[in-house]
């Protein structure tokens, strides 16, 4: 692999060992799953996946080969696994990052918010570009959360929310240096006067994360680079901008990783551990306030819907109502953002006088429903869109290894399928 001259003489004085760095290029890049809870346990799963090394900085993750393709298969479509760049899961496990509100502001596609919506109790994974937050949206569907509110602002427009969150993770936009080895395209828009500008963009991106971040709270940073302006440069010219104190990782990371000036900010390398590459750090907050409060979320009333869940699950819940969608919150306040994608779990919405639930509901809520566990064959011809035979009446949920994959109607020893049409293969 060639890498750029400027950037290799940039790494010959920062990375430790640097001839096997270089050599690290010629080794196939890294891959790694994690387990979501939510749906089914490690065992389970990995008895049907066969055995895989932990990822040993990472709960409920695995390496895997760096050729295998599991996108398509069944255990993806259900939510059951999430694929993600080893270096990467260390972010939101190198801390004790538990948190009541907590705020992922570069969140696409959504690697750190499923570390994090796993330790806090209520996330706003946000992402400033549509189409990413799209896929955003798409992944908390798929992997069945319900703790976590989806938007789609910039970092500037957070702002007015004040000093609200126990914690706010910042995965900034970089040069993406510690991603050549997976992907060639990153090279090809490698430039020092790109790294440049990323830093600017970076420290402005901090900025309005320590206006969105209590008193006490912690500010994770991380890039998938190595370039010290982006990275250490960054977070010095931060701390001379505000009062934080910087907090040492866990144990379990410092192994696997390297540093360059102080050794709580930590570098992932590809011939360090096993990953491609990753800088992060996390601060405490020591000045500023408490935030404002809001108000709670006002619920919305229904009879349809009331007739709905207790027909499906045997039990109400608390839903709110917007443009005639339902959905159960992800929120216990109502915050003043304009650009929602996803508020919480979606119910349906009334189409006439019928109900039409969605998809969100039963990932989320399909394993409180009747399930119907398909053979290999029918679970294929489910994911294709076709439809199945079973006497169930009503309502119900396709289940893979006991997880919902997505729902079902059954009428007439018929279960015309409700998997979406853009999942579909």
């Amino acid at each position: 692999m060639k890498l750029p001259l400027e950037f290799l003489e940039e790494m010959q004085s920062i990375v430790p060992d640097y001839e096997r760095f270089v050599r690290s290029y010629d080794l196939p890049h890294t891959k790694a799953f994690w387990v979501n809870g939510n749906k089914i346990t490690d065992k389970k799963l990995l008895l049907r996946m066969g055995q895989y090394a932990p990822v040993p900085f990472a709960d409920h993750s695995y390496y895997m080969d760096s050729e295998e393709k599991w996108g398509n298969h069944p255990f993806h479509h259900a939510g059951l696994m999430y694929f993600q760049e080893p270096s990467a899961m260390a972010v939101a496990n190198a801390y004790d990052a538990h948190a009541s509100l907590a705020l992922d502001m570069c969140a696409a596609p959504g690697g750190k918010t499923v570390h994090l919506a796993h330790k806090v109790d209520f996330l706003i994974s946000n992402e400033i570009n549509p189409s990413r937050a799209a896929v955003l949206k798409s992944n908390v569907e798929r992997l069945g959360f319900k703790n976590v509110a989806v938007t789609n602002h910039s970092p500037l427009e957070l702002e007015a929310l004040g000093e609200i969150f126990d914690l706010v993770l910042v995965d900034a936009p970089c040069s993406g240096e510690g991603m050549f080895r997976k992907d060639e395209g990153a090279i090809v828009e490698w430039s020092k006067e790109h790294s440049v500008s990323c830093a600017i963009r970076q420290l402005a991106i901090l900025d309005s994360a320590h206006k969105v971040l209590k008193r006490g709270g912690m500010l994770i940073y991380s890039t998938c680079t190595f370039s010290p302006r982006e990275n250490e440069g960054v977070i010095e010219e931060f701390l001379s901008k505000y009062d934080y104190e910087i907090v040492a990782p866990l144990p379990s990371v410092l192994p696997h990783t390297a540093h360059y000036t102080d050794s709580r900010m930590r570098r992932f390398y590809p011939h360090i551990g096993v990953g491609e590459g990753q800088f992060f750090v996390a601060l405490t907050k020591k000045e500023g306030g408490l935030g404002a409060s809001f108000k709670p979320i006002k619920y919305a009333k229904s009879k349809n819907v009331d007739e709905f869940l207790m027909s499906t699950i045997g039990k109400r819940l608390d839903y709110c109502e917007n443009n005639g969608m339902f959905f159960v919150p992800a929120l216990k306040n109502n915050l003043p953002l304009k650009r929602i994608v996803s508020g919480g779990v979606k119910i349906g919405r009334m189409e006439g006088k019928i109900f039409k639930p969605d998809h969100h509901f039963f990932s989320a809520f399909g394993n409180e429903m009747f399930c119907y566990e398909p053979s290999e064959d029918e679970l294929k011809r489910y994911i294709h869109g076709e439809e199945l035979l079973g006497e169930h009446k009503g309502y119900g949920a396709i289940t893979v290894l006991g997880a919902p994959l997505g729902g079902f109607k059954g009428s007439d020893g018929r279960y015309k399928n409700l998997y979406p049409k853009g999942l579909r293969l």
